[in-house]
């Protein structure tokens, strides 16, 4: 499994990445709304079963 290592440094060398960087850094996140009443008991532990088997591999 291929593996990288993320710097988290970085600089912002020109106008335009300061500019972008700030409108990233202002606009506030959207909220996503969940409809909890779609997934059922038995979805859930579906679910659960699925996950086990995947991460015992």
């Amino acid at each position: 499994m291929a593996t990288s290592s993320f710097n988290k440094d970085f600089t912002l060398n020109i106008k335009k990445a300061v500019e972008s960087f700030e409108r990233i850094i202002s606009t506030p996140n959207k909220s996503i709304k969940i409809d909890k009443s779609l997934v059922s008991a038995e979805k859930e532990q579906r679910g659960e079963q699925k996950l086990k088997q995947i991460l015992s591999r």
